[in-house]
């Protein structure tokens, strides 16, 4: 940048710098090529319209798109909702179910309780006998008293299977319903079987 010197009315010399002129600043060339971008992409300005336009377009076949997916949504809502309302009787079914299982379970117990205690007498009678011919000792009538109680075991068995085939047929569905009707029928067999140990131990004596 040129510099000029300059004397005052006071008498002083001062160093003055001179300005350029306009079409020699920067800024002015910057200015000059933004203006003639701008007029260029007016001119190619139609190209851009037409994409403007295929947006536009494809934008509002999404939103239709969207539209219609959501209204199938809502039809496929409001199929469901009768599910919804028949709930309630899939649950009283459900109910009925493990009414109608327990009510065999009962049965079962009963039945099976009856038959280990009438099965008893019986069994204590053939240990009684059995340990009179017995001739190898208290390992003799352990055995003996052993036989007889693994066949009383055999009617509880019988029962707890009958008891598994309620639980996987009609019953509630959980395990620990059938496990607790087994192991009440188990905890009859294990008092009756009592009897026959109590025959043991008096001959083993």
């Amino acid at each position: 940048m040129a510099k000029k010197k300059v004397t005052g009315e006071d008498g002083k010399t001062y160093v003055m710098k001179e300005k350029k002129p306009i079409y020699k600043r920067i800024w002015f060339w910057v200015l000059a090529v933004l203006v003639v971008a701008g007029v260029a992409g007016s001119l190619g300005g139609g190209d851009d319209n037409n994409a403007a336009k295929d947006a536009q377009e494809s934008s509002s076949t999404t939103v239709e798109t969207e539209t219609n997916e959501s209204t199938k949504e809502s039809e496929a809502t409001k199929e469901s909702e009768p599910a919804k309302e028949s709930a309630p009787a899939s649950t009283e079914s459900e109910e009925e179910e493990a009414t109608n299982a327990d009510e065999k379970y009962q049965a079962i117990l009963d039945e099976y309780t009856q038959k280990i205690k009438d099965a008893v007498p019986g069994l204590v009678d053939e240990y009684n006998a059995e340990a009179e011919k017995n001739q190898d000792g208290v390992e003799g009538l352990a055995e003996i008293s052993n036989n007889k109680i693994s066949e009383l075991a055999e009617i509880s068995n019988d029962g707890i299977s009958k008891m598994a085939d309620v639980h996987f047929s009609n019953g509630s569905g959980k395990y620990e319903d059938y496990e607790s009707w087994a192991t009440k029928l188990t905890d009859v067999y294990m008092k009756e079987a009592e009897a026959i140990t109590d025959a043991y131990m008096a001959s083993a004596q």
